[in-house]
């Protein structure tokens, strides 16, 4: 059975050019004052995260972004969830139907200071998170978790 079949799809699917495929991996991560980790790109603002390397499993993949991103060292929860995400890259000239994980994590350490030095690291009340993401499946994403 297909994992990716029944889950909730977001943005557009174009008939007419086929996507490419990017497993992705994203961290929702809360600090003690209920606020969650959000990171501010040049191209907007996304949950910690990114593409899953060859061999990565989802929360792998997911602390290693967001050790890159933030400085943030991270151990995975229990919670996940799965969407599809459909999305045009300008910066890699893609159009890719993102296969995203989402995972909860819990700060083992860190100062918040990531080596990608053109991501800022935001902490937002999850409500304030959610309207400012850039893509659907993240907002989505915070909702579902923020109800667990």
């Amino acid at each position: 059975m297909d994992p990716w079949r029944d889950v909730p799809v977001f943005g557009v699917r174009r008939a007419a050019t086929q996507p490419t495929p990017r497993p992705s991996a994203y961290a929702l991560i809360a600090d003690g004052s209920g606020r969650i980790a959000a990171v501010r790109t040049g191209a907007g603002v996304f949950l910690p995260g990114g593409g899953i390397e060859p061999g990565e499993t989802p929360e792998v993949a997911a602390a290693r972004e967001t050790l890159e991103e933030c400085g943030l060292v991270v151990r995975w929860g229990s919670w996940s969830a799965r969407a599809v995400q459909f999305v045009d890259s300008k910066e890699e000239r893609t159009y890719f139907e993102k296969l995203c994980t989402f995972v909860d994590v819990v700060i083992v350490s860190g100062n918040g200071a990531g080596g990608a030095t053109d991501h800022e690291l935001l902490w937002l009340p999850p409500e304030t998170a959610s309207e400012m993401m850039s893509h659907e499946s993240h907002a989505w994403a915070i909702a579902v978790w923020s109800r667990q």
